[in-house]
């Protein structure tokens, strides 16, 4: 069943976790889904099961990305690509190409494509913004780098509902906690770390934060879902619990 008259959508990241499920789930609503990502095994693998059309590409690409969208009309925009190093290492402990890469891919790549996407939107008076933002935007949880990009995503997500005021396009940030993805990949450079990291609650699985995607693109038209913060039961941030 198709969502309102949504027809065409597009997912960065979309090789695994979120950006698979939020695939998985708009390929569900009879969407055309176009899935961005550089892994192209998994993309492969993606395609196969959901009939998504699969672009490899590495985000950062910034005169492809611009190219490759010029001429597409996309209803729903899931701006899901984003990478996190130095959970562990700290501020000064992680490496400046990582500092570098996560900027560039939270922050510079997710405005290109927004930039990208956007005119036919304005154009036609049609389409929902899906930005991927975190708690680490809402809480100080010792993660600066990281926090700093998805705070710049929650800023801009702010910052551009005022601008798009009119145009009926609609727009939801979504802040997720801990979630079983291959986030934790890049952020441990130590595995042992990761498992210990992991395994400490329940995790929230992909599948749930397409979920609250999909409440919020199914909300009726004249409704804007601004923001929604998804955790699991078990972490608790912003707080600290005073024995």
């Amino acid at each position: 069943m198709s969502i309102h008259s949504y027809q065409t959508a597009l997912v960065t990241g979309a090789s695994s976790g979120i950006g698979a499920a939020c695939v998985r789930m708009l390929s569900r609503h009879d969407m055309r889904v176009t899935a961005m990502d550089r892994d192209s095994d998994r993309l492969a693998e993606l395609a196969s099961e959901t009939g998504c059309e699969a672009i490899v590409m590495d985000i950062r690409q910034t005169e492809e990305l611009y190219e490759t969208f010029a001429d597409r009309d996309i209803d729903v925009l899931v701006n899901n690509a984003g990478l996190a190093h130095g959970l562990a290492e700290g501020f000064l402990g992680t490496g400046n190409d990582q500092v570098d890469e996560m900027i560039g891919v939270n922050v510079t790549a997710a405005i290109h494509v927004l930039r990208a996407v956007l005119p036919s939107m304005i154009t036609r008076k049609r389409g929902h913004i899906i930005a991927m933002g975190s708690i680490a935007s809402l809480y100080p949880l010792g993660l600066p780098v990281y926090g700093a990009s998805k705070g710049a995503i929650r800023s801009l997500s702010r910052h551009l509902r005022m601008e798009l005021s009119g145009t009926k396009i609609r727009h939801t940030e979504i802040c997720p906690g801990r979630t079983e993805t291959g986030f934790f990949d890049t952020a441990f450079g130590d595995p042992q770390q990761r498992a210990s990291f992991v395994s400490e609650i329940r995790l929230l699985d992909p599948a749930d934060i397409a979920d609250a995607i999909e409440y919020a693109l199914r909300t009726p038209l004249h409704v804007n879902v601004s923001s929604i913060e998804i955790t699991p039961v078990d972490q608790v941030p912003g707080g600290q619990i005073l024995g």
